[in-house]
């Protein structure tokens, strides 16, 4: 599920993307360096999330650098962003870990973390997966 949803936020196919996630969605990204970090809640706040990453760059592509498994039900994506910015021309890129957590087989909740060991440690583990089973996929 994360895969696909990843497959479909870089071909910014936003209906698809909702139709992946759980009614009861919530993407933190409050602690973002970028202008609209928030919480996005529920169906609606997922599109204003989503508009938001792909109106600021003029071209923007995204790229799955990595998927760990954390059973049972959750997910460390590692990514990375390209773009160039609407306005300014500016050239980015910027790597990004989130830690997904899925609901009745729909993704539920996406927080945005500074780095692969945050991520891990939000699940009460090491980056090397001790105190539980952490499998890439």
């Amino acid at each position: 599920m994360v895969r696909r949803s990843l497959h479909r936020f870089s071909e910014q196919d936003v209906d698809g993307m909702v139709e992946g996630v759980h009614p009861e969605i919530e993407i933190d990204y409050s602690e973002s360096d970028a202008p609209d970090a928030s919480v996005y809640r529920g169906h609606a706040g997922c599109r204003a999330f989503l508009r938001g990453r792909y109106e600021d760059f003029e071209e923007r592509s995204f790229e799955t650098v990595e998927l760990i498994d954390v059973p049972p039900s959750s997910v460390v994506a590692v990514g990375r962003m390209r773009g160039t910015g609407r306005g300014s021309g500016v050239a980015v890129e910027a790597q990004s870990v989130t830690l997904w957590t899925l609901r009745d087989g729909k993704v539920e909740h996406i927080k945005l973390c500074r780095s692969r060991a945050e991520a891990f440690e939000r699940l009460g583990l090491s980056e090397d997966g001790h105190g539980q089973s952490a499998t890439p996929s």
